[in-house]
């Protein structure tokens, strides 16, 4: 199993390749619509069909937008995700000691966000089956994987669990998509519930909830709130199955937690598109046939997204609905505190 493999391995991480930038084409510049179905990429397979993809995504589709962002990214690189579970339980070390020991490690940006938010952390890395297969259904169908997590909301929503309360603020974007937000911007609080409870009927019977829950978990509960920061810097682009960076936040985190032979180039403008990196994958198989060159083509696709927001700043026209950014990412928090 990955699992036993992964568990014997804890390399150190290369230096982050900067990833170059290529030119949108025009149809891109021009298209505001949220991708659909029937206008996917050419020679695009569905692989994963939706029951699947709901059973992956149901431990976590009702965890906070950038949270799940985090963790949407970070399970593309598993060996990480489980060399940083092992040594967060193995340190003693807190505060500005485990920040510092923090920044010389050499795992992703996205990996090392999540140290901040253990019980996330543990829920991936000791759940690596489940988290090497969620990362390769990301890197496939990115697009549908986030149309799972809508869904399955929906159903939290009509039955009546998931709600705006203390802890979360639950809204509605310009296209419809449930938004799941931290009440207080600055913390964030990690829920806990039964995929087979809050969600009412599960409607799959092949296809049950990945279990990474507990069984005696109800409708919804929370721990102890955690201090944001700058932990958080992406949020889910909905409808075109990326992933945006807050690079304020990024570039804060990115200096604050890498040595300075560690980190990545600064990312330039208020936002950016998440693109995979190969380089932390090491020889973790893909789970599925075409997850590495789905993996490039989403990177491609992501890097001409990204030249076309640019290019619409540049000229005063907007690619995305009014607020996208701005309201989302205020889910990382506005204070440049660190917890």
């Amino acid at each position: 199993m990955f699992a036993t493999s992964v568990a014997a391995q804890t390399p150190a991480s290369p230096v982050p390749v900067p990833v170059a930038s290529s030119a949108a084409t025009s149809t891109e510049i021009m298209s505001p619509a949220p991708v659909q179905h029937a206008n996917l990429p050419s020679g695009h397979t569905q692989i994963i069909s939706l029951p699947e993809l709901q059973s992956l995504v149901a431990p976590v589709a009702l965890y906070p937008d950038a949270l799940l962002a985090q963790m949407l990214m970070a399970a593309t690189y598993p060996l990480e995700v489980a060399s940083a579970t092992i040594w967060l339980q193995n340190s003693s070390l807190t505060g500005s000691a485990l920040e510092a020991a923090l920044a010389e490690q050499r795992w992703d940006n996205s990996v090392k966000s999540l140290v901040h938010f253990p019980e996330a952390l543990k829920l991936m890395g000791h759940q690596l089956e489940w988290t090497h297969r969620l990362g390769d259904a990301y890197l496939v169908q990115p697009i549908e994987l986030m149309q799972a997590v809508q869904a399955l909301r929906s159903q939290a929503r009509q039955a009546g669990h998931l709600q705006s309360g203390p802890q979360m603020a639950v809204s509605y974007d310009p296209l419809s998509n449930i938004i799941i937000m931290p009440t207080n911007p600055e913390v964030v609080y990690v829920p806990m519930y039964n995929p087979m409870v809050v969600y009412g009927p599960w409607p799959y019977l092949g296809y049950p909830p990945y279990g990474v829950y507990s069984p005696g978990w109800g409708p919804m509960a929370f721990g102890v709130g955690i201090g944001v920061g700058v932990a958080l810097w992406a949020t889910p682009y909905w409808g075109y199955g990326s992933i945006r960076i807050n690079n304020g936040y990024y570039n804060r985190f990115n200096s604050a937690y890498n040595a300075p032979g560690y980190r990545y180039p600064a990312r330039v403008g208020a936002s950016s598109a998440w693109a995979y990196n190969g380089a932390h994958r090491y020889n973790v198989p893909f789970r599925y046939s075409s997850a590495g060159t789905a993996s490039v083509a989403h990177q491609q696709l992501n890097q001409n997204r990204q030249s076309a927001h640019q290019f619409v700043q540049q000229h005063g026209t907007s690619t995305q609905p009014s607020g996208r950014i701005t309201n989302s990412t205020s889910a990382a928090g506005r204070s440049g505190r660190r917890h």
